[in-house]
């Protein structure tokens, strides 16, 4: 799925959410605060970079302007139509991929900036303490990108998911290793089974990393008598 794409499910998520949720107190508003945590300095500031320009234009070409080239029903409205037109007005927060950072910056972003939203943040290590800030404060928060299982299985109230999870890739690794033994990738000749027993995976030490080694262990268990 396309990085805009993405961002544009999240966002649509996002201000449902904030329409079913704060509705009756934002009415008199003409602007909509979200805060947007990413990272934009850093390793990763080329990614965080990119999701941020995905997120501003989906805000202003799919919600805050009409666009009527875009057979989407938001990009229809000029804004928010029962709020009175209200734009959507995105405050990005750099967490250099540091999760003290992040719930920090998510803690500023609500009681400082006054956002009614969060979005991000990318790497599941920071989205994991940010949603905890937003959970503890009753903020929805969307997350676009963010793949360890552990995240929606905490019983979170506030916190959604618009992306599948590493168990979800890690099986289709699994599943492309177990068709090439049997022959059935297009394309591409039987690989022997005694050739695919002997692979590495490597994990960053992160959120993300091990979540994607526990899976990986476990497919690995279960299919092991396949393969």
């Amino acid at each position: 799925m396309k990085t805009s794409t993405k961002i544009s499910i999240s966002l649509s998520v996002l201000f449902l959410s904030i329409l079913l949720v704060c509705s009756p107190l934002l009415a008199a508003d003409k602007e909509i605060k979200i805060g947007v945590i990413y990272p934009l300095s850093g390793a990763l500031a080329t990614i965080g970079r990119d999701l941020q320009r995905a997120a501003e234009f989906t805000a202003d070409s799919l919600v805050n302007n009409k666009n009527p080239d875009v057979d989407i029903l938001m990009a229809k409205w000029g804004g928010i139509p029962n709020m009175g037109g209200a734009k959507i007005k995105l405050i990005f927060a750099d967490s250099r991929g540091e999760p003290d950072r992040g719930a920090d910056l998510a803690k500023r972003l609500i009681l400082d900036d006054k956002v009614v939203g969060l979005m991000g943040a990318y790497q599941s290590a920071v989205t994991k303490t940010v949603s905890a800030v937003a959970e503890r404060y009753g903020i929805p928060m969307i997350n676009d990108s963010s793949t360890s299982p552990d995240l929606t299985r905490r019983g979170f109230k506030w916190f959604w998911r618009t992306t599948p999870h590493d168990e979800y890739f890690d099986k289709d690794l699994f599943e492309l290793l177990k068709g090439l033994s049997e022959g059935k990738v297009k394309g591409v000749k039987s690989v022997p089974k005694d050739q695919l027993k002997n692979l590495v995976y490597a994990c960053e030490n992160t959120e993300w990393g091990a979540s994607v080694a526990r899976t990986s262990r476990s497919l690995q268990r279960s299919t092991d008598s396949t393969l």
